[in-house]
C-alpha cells in the first residue's frame, strides 16, 4: 500500500499531509523541488519518499513514474494537481493506481466548463471501473457582492472532502455563474 502525490506540496500540503496520515504504506511525494519538501510530522517524514520530477516534460515523467512505480506501487490513493491537459500522462498516471485504489484529481475552474476537461476526464475513467475516480473543481467564492479565490485551507478541506465522498466530481466553492468569476 502507499500514496502518490502529485503537485501537492504547496496549496495542497496540509491536504496531503492529513491523506498520508490515514494511509498506511510508503508516501511517494513526485515534485520538481521534492528534495526541500517535508511535513511537518517527522514519522510521517519517515515513510515518505521523494523524487524531483517536473510533470511537465511528460515523456520524461512517465519514464520516472514508471520506474518509482515499479519500487512503490501500485498506489492504492493518490492526490493530483497538474496544470496540463495532457491526457496521454493524465492516463498515465491512472493505470499506476491498484484495483480498488482511488485516484483525486484537482482542476481549475475553467475544467469546469461544458465539454472541457472535467467532462472529458470523468467520461474517460469510467473506462477503468477498477479505479475509483475523484474529481475536485476549484472554484471562487461570491460573498458580498465580492468575488475572490479559494483560500489554501478551503482547498485542502475540499479535497479532504473528495476522498471521503462517493461522487465522481465534488465542487470546491462555486464555479457559477461564470461571470462572477475574480
Amino acid at each position: 500500500m502507499s500514496l502518490l502525490l502529485i503537485g501537492t506540496t504547496g496549496m495542497l500540503k496540509s491536504a496531503a499531509q492529513q491523506v498520508a496520515m490515514e494511509t498506511p504504506g510508503d508516501v511517494v511525494v513526485l515534485s520538481r523541488r521534492a528534495g526541500r519538501f517535508l511535513f511537518e510530522d517527522a514519522s510521517l517524514n519517515r515513510r515518505t519518499r521523494t523524487y524531483e520530477v517536473d510533470w511537465t516534460n511528460g515523456p520524461a515523467f512517465m519514464a520516472s513514474l514508471d520506474e518509482i512505480a515499479e519500487s512503490h506501487g501500485p498506489f492504492t490513493a493518490s492526490l493530483v494537481w497538474m496544470h496540463r491537459r495532457d491526457e496521454s500522462l493524465r492516463s498515465h498516471i491512472a493505470h499506476q493506481i491498484a484495483d480498488d485504489g482511488i485516484l483525486i484529481e484537482v482542476l481549475g475552474s475553467a475544467a469546469s466548463r461544458p465539454s472541457a476537461l472535467g467532462d472529458v476526464r470523468v467520461r474517460h475513467m469510467k473506462g477503468l471501473p477498477q479505479v475509483r475516480y475523484r474529481q475536485l473543481l476549484l472554484g471562487f467564492v461570491h460573498e458580498n457582492g465580492q468575488s475572490r479565490w479559494l483560500t489554501h485551507e478551503e482547498i485542502c478541506a475540499s479535497a479532504l472532502e473528495a476522498f471521503t465522498s462517493e461522487d465522481s466530481v465534488t465542487i470546491a466553492g462555486q464555479v457559477e455563474p461564470w461571470s462572477l468569476r475574480p
